[in-house]
């Protein structure tokens, strides 16, 4: 079957209007008016995980905003958040905490003082905070009995070292440490003014501009207790060859992670990157999914991802496989290193790849909302301005004998840390 190419395919560099409010907060805009909708997402980019003192005390913080503030009881707020029909959905990462809003634009009069009180003026209640403790804690009992949460964390002590915020995890008794002083202490340190920015997408009127000014550019808010320090994080790029067991007695499948540390998003060799592990294990369509999957059954579904750390970026495999064939399993994946340093791939499955990875671009600059959210990696990684039509260009450019060049330089089996959890006979 012969694979058409996509031609004259573009990706707009969609740019979106930046204002500074008076307290130096910088929003980024994707407007369209013709929409009914406002997205508002405010990032505090130094409020993610790294950055707590104590275990679970980034990921609490976040949920318990909205548990009840200076001027409402956690009940009063969730009334009126779903009378106005607002969808919040915080986030926490390793790095940072994103808290984002969407809601009908002829409600934002009444929206914005809400979004103020959790934003500025949270009281964190014990017996609100208990609730949440006691659902988290279940919630992380039951991980700790998958091997999949199992594989990945012994991985990740391994690659990064059990000392590094990347390496060191919880135990499940860590929850009964945090404290609503704990949480105060780091809402204090970690949301502030100086430590966010807002993206906002739909329609987005002055009248909107007018109302974020007054909730939350007027004021220094959190100035005096804010901790705007970054923490320092040393990476050991040397390989961490070995394989690594984790015994779940309970176990009836095997769970496999498997990776590296490799360049970071600003290296050159990072996007032609993305190409040879899209083509190794990024799509359906993938030389693990077809062997381990298709051909060999030994698994649901195997994936490879390149997945961006600040600090450090890393390339992983990762795959739940029956519980007998963990060890074939690493060998088929040894075997399709193998073959792609040792054989050229063809012109028709490269071009099957990039017609993937060109859709996928496309797919996620569909709507201001979805444009918005690719933005706001732009600022993280503090990516050039015209990187989405750069990263096509560089894309459909890739050669075949690049990705033969790229796996003889990062798919040796030798610089690979492997992890898996299973019952250990």
């Amino acid at each position: 079957m012969t694979i058409p190419e996509f031609k004259n395919i573009a990706v707009k560099d969609y740019k979106p209007e930046i204002r500074t409010l008076s307290n130096g907060i910088k929003t980024y805009c994707f407007n369209n008016k013709e929409m009914e909708v406002a997205f508002m997402k405010i990032i505090f980019d130094n409020a993610g995980t790294i950055s707590q003192d104590k275990f679970f005390t980034a990921a609490l913080t976040k949920t318990q905003l909205n548990q009840g503030t200076k001027d409402y009881s956690a009940m009063e707020l969730a009334d009126n958040l779903d009378f106005y029909g607002v969808n919040y959905a915080p986030s926490t990462s390793n790095e940072r905490t994103s808290l984002a809003f969407s809601f009908m634009q002829q409600y934002q009069k009444d929206v914005f003082p809400l979004i103020e009180q959790m934003i500025k003026y949270p009281v964190f209640p014990q017996s609100n905070l208990q609730v949440t403790i006691n659902n988290s804690r279940q919630e992380y009992l039951m991980k700790t009995q998958q091997t999949n949460f199992l594989a990945h964390k012994a991985f990740m002590t391994n690659l990064f070292g059990e000392d590094s915020p990347y390496g060191k995890y919880a135990r499940v008794e860590d929850y009964d440490k945090v404290t609503p002083e704990d949480l105060k202490l780091f809402y204090q340190k970690r949301y502030s003014f100086n430590q966010c920015y807002i993206m906002l997408a739909g329609n987005i009127d002055e009248e909107f501009y007018s109302l974020l000014e007054r909730y939350l550019g007027e004021e220094r808010w959190n100035e005096s207790t804010a901790d705007i320090s970054r923490p320092q994080i040393d990476i050991d790029f040397a390989p961490k060859y070995k394989t690594i067991y984790t015994n779940l007695p309970s176990a009836v499948q095997s769970s496999i992670a498997m990776g590296k540390l490799v360049p970071g998003i600003e290296h050159e060799d990072y996007i032609p990157l993305s190409v040879l592990n899209c083509l190794f294990g990024g799509f359906f369509n993938s030389r693990l999914m077809s062997n381990i999957r298709e051909e060999k059954g030994y698994t649901y579904g195997i994936d490879s991802v390149l997945a961006p750390f600040k600090y450090g970026n890393i390339m992983l495999i990762v795959s739940d496989v029956t519980a007998d064939k963990d060890s074939l399993t690493i060998e088929e994946i040894h075997k399709e290193m193998i073959r792609l340093r040792e054989e050229k791939v063809s012109e028709e499955e490269l071009t099957m790849v990039k017609n993937y990875m060109t859709g996928d671009m496309l797919r996620s600059t569909d709507g201001v909302a979805d444009i918005c959210e690719n933005y706001e990696y732009f600022i993280r990684y503090n990516l050039r301005e015209d990187y989405n039509s750069y990263m096509l260009k560089r894309i459909q450019s890739t050669t075949p004998e690049e990705i033969l060049s790229l796996a003889n330089k990062y798919l040796l089996e030798d610089t690979f840390l492997t992890s898996i959890a299973k019952k250990v006979e």
